[in-house]
């Protein structure tokens, strides 16, 4: 038989149709169960006592015991909640009914019992062991289920011999379903086809399924609740069911290795017809002692379903036959009896994987009977008190009474921790006493060494030599007469805390022992959702506490022998991630990995890594191979495809041979792979930045609200205590504008007091460096002059023999980001990540410093053209306005910035020695280096006066014909920025800006954004703010809406427009600017320059923080702009007095001509619609003025003080801002 690899799933609708009658059926045997406990006197939190049953039977009465006995077990483990309690009884009987009949069916659609449930017409409707019931016992058809019950039973007494776990009777099983609720649940899964029960994941699926809900129910309690996860619900929340091609890959690259390794020349078990996915190093694979097939034994310590040891059946069905030792129809009992181990701690799932395992087993070989399945429950609740006390009277020696005493111990969570409780190590201890006690009495000299997990036989109390298996059949043995008494004397609680202990004695049998193989796709519950008690526990015992799947990883490494394989599927989050940095290191140190398959998305809600590491034992540690297919979208293809090319050894750039050891270069020991051998071993060839800088924290004034502030916020008056403070929130490069203020009057005395700053590093203020981005896509450093504080993001201070240039162009390079990516795959970058950056701090050239204060230079010019940039600079903005070029000249800024970081990676590879299949690597990670692409020379010449770097450009002549189709091709892609059109079309973003340009190829956002900035200067200069030739500004800050006013906004950007053009043009830029804008210049200014254009750009985390106030009544009939900073006590005073007051004036006088005009008979209809707007306006302004004068009641002014933002909170509660706070919030678009 070969393994059968590549087995076709299950398709979306027969998956479907099985979630769908899985959770049915959950509900009605539930409901079943609930209305039949209510008969026997239990409701949903409460018990009748049994006295008060008198309608119950003798035997009811019995039943009432046994469900007693199961409650009180539950609430052992649940602190005594009785609702719980029930629940949970409920759950697990549910379960046992519905695995119950799953089996069944499952068996019987592989003819490996008498077709019991499926009906045929040729046995009167029945099933054939119906009829057959009929036909031998037919008095048996006068019971209400006419007989099914009997057929039942004989079929359970048929298979239940051999897979007792689900079939033999307990306290589960203890209520007598309903003949019709049974009837219906087994019609449903009848209704499955027979060729969905024939597949072998089908049971997976149900176990899956059956959980679904409650796995829903749990969540939300996380998080509407911050319920922490315990007891029960960690099996059920826990489940995951593993895909049948990462079981594959998992199976091959630990046992078929292992049989591989041993056998080397004479096994064919990596032919592609048997492990397919095992496809080994030559150099990888090690001498291995070769073990008879049955002493290679496999472990899942948390085996849910069975899928691993289902599939592992196979690959160990092969080596039986290579080995050729034992029969081929008694391999499927060998591997039960002998290889195949599972542990879980829901019983369900324990279930599931026996029967999947017993289906195997009779499907090669039905005739041949299975006396052993070697999968267990963790799921033990011991009772102490009295009946402790009896079992360790039982015990016949003093061993066996400590370790029954360790079980106690050991056990008391085992429903939470499962096979993480490390019970081993202190049954060691047990025996080595009593080894030390017989050896020093000089009654027996020992014939093995070792610890009692590895050896297999010790000496007895007795002084006789025993094996573990001779005490634990004896222990179990003094169990089985504890529970026969029970049994004899009708009490049905003795017997239950028989069994549970006889349970314990089979989980320690597991647990001491250690395996050859461990696969396993361990469970997922972050810390934070834990419980206390499992919290504590994993944290206690665990470097790897921030999970449970990491503390498996660990446990799984003490399970298996020396140079034994784990594999295991898990989140990749251990391999980077900060919370693991103490964990890394030991498994690296124990641990050899071997072969990685690195999915890294997540598909289907599986985790997305697996792999296989080997125990290191000393020598024999081999390179580790890292398949890579996070750029894959279908991973199934992309592993198949991987595996063909490693099978014939063709090489992939997306498969990596690292030397494991070089992880430990890297702070934290992040398993940084994909950055291969050669960028790693950078960090070996040069000195970190740590050496020849200092990285060092920023200020953190622990209030931002009281002491930071945009730039443009603070009055001049005070200027002089507000120092610029570099924040670095942007992605741009080589230089971040300032654009806030930290208050440090006196030297930060007031942010020194305050309780929650912090001041690290003063010394260093005001000194020149660089400064990074803490959060972002990209690592991305700038310059920090020397007139500013770094905040937050960090600080670089280099000594005076670095050239600070040439490190910020080394930096910010494409190497840089990639490896800083590596390391902080959640993109949060740190001091300790960038002390650590390795630096060749003697270049053989000045090249890339020159390149780096070139992209400085032209970011910073770039820069000065926003306002909201504190080093604006008005002239070079109005500059590139009168030259019709502003667009322009910012795109070919940005282009210049661009094409110079590109520029700088051509250098840092040269002089970091990169090849090109690495800096292929690099471009998949990191954005693409534009440089590369040729200039279109159909769009002119490129200005090197400019920029002396451009002549490194390529250029390309087109065709008239070629040259039509890019502009064509950039007008259609103009909505996407200057580098998405560039990348797109693969040419360079100088060609674009000009192209653009010459064929006005920009969106009317575009068009529209750049009138408004020169819109929003004019009114700064109107307000004073910057001085424009002659202009006169406002002298209070007040520029109203209204050809009624002199001095109106719009007489403002006409004297505006007047200043910066010729008499001759004025009127034609007022009609470009309309143009730009697409509607009318003052109705633009009044509708949508304030809540579309000011506010979105004068703005901080969330906050709306203008300059020019846009006040207006309710309807608008009145508008104007305040300016900020000119506010006072005289402000709103001057604005009824000077403002409102002569428009309310002149609206009456208006009103009362037009009442005069229309008293006639017949008045004309354009005045009747007059005198209704002038009505409407008075109305409104006179409602405006109202609000003003509770204003001024109410003293309302600006406190510059608080800032900006509270200020325009306070007066926005008087509903006297042209568009309000809730409606700025959302206006970042039309």
């Amino acid at each position: 038989m070969s393994t059968t690899h590549g087995q076709p799933g299950l398709s979306s609708d027969q998956r479907s149709t099985i979630r769908s009658t899985i959770l049915r059926t959950r509900h009605t045997l539930e409901d079943e169960l609930r209305r039949q406990l209510e008969r026997y006197g239990i409701y949903e939190n409460k018990r009748l006592p049994l006295e008060d049953l008198s309608h119950l039977s003798a035997e009811d009465r019995h039943t009432r015991r046994t469900l007693d006995a199961a409650i009180e077990r539950e609430l052992e483990s649940t602190e005594g909640d009785l609702e719980r309690s029930i629940t949970n009884y409920v759950r697990e009987a549910t379960k046992t009914y519905l695995n119950r009949f799953v089996a069944l069916k499952t068996i019987e659609v592989r003819g490996l019992v008498e077709e019991t449930i499926t009906e045929r017409p040729e046995y009167g409707n029945r099933s054939y062991m119906h009829h057959t019931v009929a036909e031998i016992a037919g008095e048996l058809t006068n019971a209400p289920d006419d007989g099914f019950g009997a057929a039942l039973d004989l079929a359970y007494q048929e298979i239940g011999a051999e897979i007792r776990m689900i079939f033999e009777e307990s306290e589960h099983s203890a209520i007598d379903l309903d003949a019709q609720v049974r009837e219906e649940v087994l019609d449903e899964l009848d209704a499955i086809d027979d060729e969905v029960w024939e597949r072998d994941e089908a049971l997976g699926w149900v176990y899956q399924y059956f959980g679904e809900e409650e796995r829903e129910e749990i969540d939300d309690r996380v998080d509407e609740e911050n319920y922490k996860i315990a007891g029960t619900d960690i099996a059920t929340k826990t489940q995951l069911f593993t895909p049948r091609y990462i079981v594959e890959w998992m199976v091959d690259n630990s046992l078929g290795r292992t049989w591989l390794e041993m056998q080397g020349e004479r096994t064919n078990i990596d032919d592609e017809e048997n492990c397919f996915y095992l496809a080994p190093l030559e150099d990888s694979l090690i001498d291995r002692e070769t073990k008879a097939v049955e002493d290679i034994t496999v472990l899942d310590p948390a085996c849910g379903s069975g899928h691993m040891l289902f599939y592992a059946f196979d690959v160990l069905y092969q080596m039986y036959l290579e080995e050729g030792e034992v029969p081929e129809e008694y391999i499927p009992r060998e591997i039960l009896r002998h290889n195949l181990y599972g542990i879980d701690i829901d019983s369900g799932a324990a279930q599931i994987a026996a029967l999947s395992l017993y289906l195997k087993a009779k499907e090669e070989s039905p005739d041949v009977t299975i006396p052993r399945l070697n999968i267990v429950s963790a799921d033990a609740v011991l009772i102490n008190g009295d009946r402790k006390q009896e079992v360790l009277e039982r015990a016949r020696s003093e061993l066996e009474e400590e370790i029954l005493e360790q079980i106690w111990r050991s056990f008391d969570n085992i429903r939470e921790f499962g096979s993480l409780v490390r019970v081993e190590e202190r049954i060691d201890e047990i025996l080595e006493k009593h080894k030390d006690a017989i050896q020093a009495s000089g009654q027996v000299k020992f014939t093995q060494e070792g610890s009692f997990a590895t050896q297999s036989s010790f000496v007895s109390g007795e002084g006789e030599e025993e094996s573990w298996e001779q005490v634990k059949d004896r222990l179990l043995e003094e169990v089985g007469e504890l529970a026969s008494e029970a049994l004899d004397r009708n009490d049905p609680i003795e017997e239950m805390f028989a069994e549970e202990v006889g349970k314990s004695v089979e989980i320690l049998d597991l647990l001491v022992h250690e395996y050859e193989v461990v696969v396993s796709n361990p469970p997922y519950l972050s810390s934070g959702k834990m419980g206390e008690v499992l919290k504590q526990f994993v944290k206690d015992n665990y470097i790897g506490s921030r999970d449970l799947y990491t503390a498996f990883i660990e446990r799984n490494s003490e399970f298996v022998v020396e140079n034994g394989y784990v594999s295991m599927i898990t989140m990749e989050t251990f391999m980077y991630q900060y919370s693991y940095r103490k964990m890394r290191p030991e498994l690296l140190k124990k641990m050899n990995f071997v072969d990685v398959a690195h999915l890294e998305n997540r598909d289907q809600g599986y985790m997305n890594v697996c792999f296989s590491m080997r125990k290191y034992s000393g020598k024999n540690r081999v390179s580790s191979r890292f398949n890579r297919l996070v750029n894959l979208e279908d991973k199934i293809e992309g592993l198949q495809a991987i595996t063909e090319a490693n099978r014939k050894g063709a090489s992939r750039s997306d498969v990596f041979l690292i030397e494991q050891d070089s992880f430990e270069e890297l702070n934290g020991h992040p398993f940084t792979y994909w950055l291969g051998n050669e960028v790693l071993s950078i960090y070996s060839d040069y000195s970190s930045i740590s050496s020849k800088a200092e990285v060092l924290r920023g200020l953190d004034t622990g209030d931002d609200e009281r002491f930071v502030r945009k730039y443009w916020e603070i009055s001049p008056s005070d200027y002089n205590n507000w120092k610029s403070y570099l924040l670095s929130p942007t992605d741009l490069l080589y230089h971040e504008p300032v654009r806030k203020k930290v208050l440090w009057g006196d030297d930060g005395s007031e942010i020194k007091e305050a309780e929650s700053s912090i001041v690290p590093s003063e010394d260093y203020f005001f000194k020149p460096g660089l400064i990074f981005r803490r959060w972002g896509d990209n690592y991305n450093v700038k310059l920090l002059p020397a007139d500013c504080i770094a905040s937050k993001s960090p600080g670089i201070y280099p000594d005076e023999s670095v050239d600070t240039h040439y490190l910020l162009g080394y930096l910010n390079s494409s190497l840089v980001r990639y490896i800083m990516k590596a390391l902080n795959p959640s993109l949060n970058f740190g001091v300790t990540d960038t002390e650590q950056i390795p630096v060749k701090f003697a270049p053989s050239t000045d090249d890339i410093s020159k390149l780096a204060q070139e992209g400085a230079n032209k970011q910073e010019e770039l820069q000065r053209l926003d306002e909201i940039n504190e080093e604006f600079d008005p002239d070079q903005f109005m500059r590139t306005f009168m030259r019709g070029s502003y667009r322009f000249d910012t795109e070919m800024l940005s282009a210049d910035i661009e094409v110079t970081h590109g520029l700088i990676d051509y250098r840092v590879f040269e002089e970091y020695d990169i090849s090109d299949s690495t800096i292929d690597l690099i471009y998949n990670d990191v954005p693409l280096n534009i440089a590369n692409y040729n200039h279109i020379a159909n769009a002119g010449e490129l200005d090197l006066e400019k920029n002396e770097f451009r002549a490194e450009i390529q250029t390309e002549e087109l065709s008239e014909e070629e040259y039509k189709s890019i502009v064509d091709e950039i007008d259609n892609h103009k909505e996407q920025s200057l580098r998405e059109i560039s990348e797109t079309l693969e040419i360079s973003p100088y060609s674009v800006a000009m192209i653009r340009r010459d064929f006005d190829l920009y969106t009317d956002d575009e068009k529209e954004s750049s009138a408004s900035r020169l819109l929003s200067y004019y009114l700064g200069c109107a307000m004073g703010r910057w001085s424009l030739g002659g202009l006169n500004p406002a002298t209070d800050g007040i520029i109203p809406f209204g050809s009624s006013y002199d001095g109106s906004v719009m007489d403002a950007m006409r004297e505006c427009i007047k200043e910066t053009s010729t008499k001759e043009n004025a009127e034609e830029i007022e009609s470009e600017i309309k143009q730009l804008l697409g509607r009318d210049v003052e109705e633009w200014l009044r509708n949508r320059f304030f809540r579309y254009h000011h506010c979105k750009e004068y703005r901080r985390r969330g906050q709306r923080i203008p300059i020019y106030w846009q006040l207006a009544s309710p309807d608008g009939a009145f508008s104007c702009f305040v300016y900020y900073h000119e506010i006072d006590s005289n402000t709103l005073p001057k604005l009824r007095g000077q403002y409102l007051d002569p428009r309310i004036n002149e609206l009456e006088n208006e009103l009362e001509t037009l009442n005069a005009q229309t008293k006639g008979e017949n008045p004309k209809k354009e005045l009747l619609k007059r005198k209704e707007e002038v009505q409407n306006d008075l109305e409104d302004v006179r409602e405006f003025r109202e609000t003003i004068d509770e204003m001024i009641d109410d003293g309302v002014t600006v406190d510059v003080e608080k800032g900006i933002w509270e200020n325009v909170k306070e007066w926005d509660q008087y509903e006297v801002l042209e568009t309000g706070l809730p409606k700025l919030k959302s206006s970042y678009s039309r």
